[in-house]
C-alpha cells in the first residue's frame, strides 16, 4: 500500500497518539470482567496471570530453549510501556543477556519510550528502532522471540510481515501476540450485528454514550474504525493468515459481544458498584460463550503463542481452537 494515501494515514496514525499519554487505559467495567471471566481462560490456558506475564513467560521460555545473547523483537511497539513491563519481569526471572528491539512507526512515541525506559532502568535492554513494519526486512534466525502487542491490527502488508517474522525467529522461537481479529475496522460481523441491536433495544440510554466520540447512539452504529489512520485495517485476516504460517502452542480466543460493552466506547458507562449493571455484563459475557462455543460466532480478540516448526501439541479453552477460530469471511 503506497502513495499519498498511505502517507497521509501514517501521519494520522501518528497524531492519533501525540497527546494520548496512557495507551492502555480502559474502564473499570473492563476490569470487573477481565478478573471474573477472562482470567481463569488466561490462568488454564496460557500459564499467566496479567499481559505483562503472558508475554514475559514464553518470551523467557523461548529464550531458554537457546544459548545467550538473546534477542527478542517487538512489532509495533509504541510507546513501549508493555516491553518495559516485561523487561523487567525478564530480569526477574533471572534472564540477563537480553535485547528488546523496539520497532516503531512513531517518533512520537519511542521519544516518550526512551525516558519512561531510563525511569524504570531497563534502558540498556531495549534498543529503539524506528520502522515501518510494511518494509521490514530482518536478519533470517535472529530472534528467540518475537511479541506483538494489540499492533498487528495497524498493519497493511500482514504476508509481508508474517512471513518475514517467521523467517527472522529461529526454528523453535516464540511469536506471542494479543490482539484484535473480528472485523476489519472493528465493525460487528452481521450475525453479531443482529444480537447487539437486539440488546441495544433494552439499554437504558445511560449506557448508549460513545465516550470516546461523544455521542449519543440512540441505536447501535457499526462504525468502521479504519476510515482514519490504521485502526484495524486488516484485522479480520490476521488469524487466517497466522494459521498457514506459524504452529500454534497456545491459543485463547473471545470476544463478539461483550468487548463492544467492556471497552473504551461504552464501557466507561456502567457501574462496577451497580448489580445489575454486573448482571447485564455476566449476561451478555455468558452469551457471548455459548456463541463462541457453538461456532454462530467468531472471536473477535485473541492470545497466541506460534512457532515456526512444530515443538508440541495446542492448548486451547473448550472447542476454540485457532482453525475453528477462524471465520470465513465473504
Amino acid at each position: 500500500m503506497e502513495g499519498p494515501d498511505y502517507e497521509a494515514r501514517i501521519q494520522q496514525q501518528i497524531e492519533q497518539y501525540r497527546h494520548v499519554e496512557n495507551m492502555h487505559d480502559l474502564p473499570a467495567i473492563f476490569h470487573y470482567w477481565s478478573n471474573k471471566h477472562l482470567r481463569p481462560k488466561i490462568n488454564a490456558v496460557l500459564d499467566a496471570d496479567s499481559m505483562t506475564e503472558f508475554y514475559a513467560l514464553h518470551l523467557f521460555r523461548a529464550a531458554k530453549r537457546h544459548p545467550p545473547p538473546i534477542c527478542f523483537a517487538s512489532l509495533g511497539a509504541g510507546d513501549c510501556s508493555m516491553e518495559i513491563e516485561v523487561a523487567r519481569s525478564l530480569k526477574a526471572k533471572g534472564l540477563d543477556n537480553f535485547t528488546i528491539e523496539c520497532l516503531e512507526l512513531s517518533p512520537v512515541l519511542l521519544a516518550r519510550a526512551e525516558t519512561a525506559a531510563r525511569s524504570a532502568g531497563v534502558a540498556d535492554r531495549l534498543r529503539l528502532a524506528p520502522i515501518d513494519l510494511n518494509r521490514w526486512a530482518p536478519q533470517a534466525g535472529a530472534y528467540s522471540g518475537v511479541m506483538a502487542n494489540h499492533s498487528l491490527h495497524h498493519m497493511v502488508e500482514l504476508e509481508y510481515i508474517f512471513d518475514h517474522t517467521r523467517t527472522a525467529l529461529r526454528p523453535d522461537g516464540a511469536f506471542v501476540t494479543s490482539d484484535m481479529i473480528g472485523r476489519n475496522g472493528h465493525m460487528r460481523w452481521a450475525e453479531s450485528q443482529k444480537m447487539v441491536e437486539s440488546i441495544w433495544r433494552f439499554l437504558p440510554d445511560r449506557l448508549k454514550f460513545n465516550r470516546q466520540l461523544q455521542t449519543f447512539d440512540e441505536a447501535f452504529v457499526n462504525r468502521d474504525c479504519s476510515v482514519g489512520g490504521f485502526e484495524g485495517i486488516r484485522a479480520q485476516d490476521i488469524l487466517s493468515l497466522l494459521v498457514t504460517r506459524f504452529e500454534f502452542t497456545h491459543f485463547l480466543g473471545y470476544g463478539g459481544l461483550i468487548d463492544l460493552f467492556v471497552d473504551r466506547g461504552y464501557g466507561g458507562n456502567f457501574d462496577p458498584e451497580d448489580e445489575k449493571d454486573l448482571a447485564l455484563i455476566d449476561f451478555i459475557e455468558e452469551l457471548n460463550s455459548l456463541m463462541l462455543q457453538f461456532g454462530i460466532i467468531k472471536p473477535t480478540v485473541m492470545f497466541a503463542v506460534m512457532t515456526p516448526a512444530r515443538i508440541g501439541e495446542c492448548r486451547y479453552f473448550g472447542n476454540l481452537s485457532p482453525t475453528f477460530s477462524v471465520r470465513a469471511t465473504v
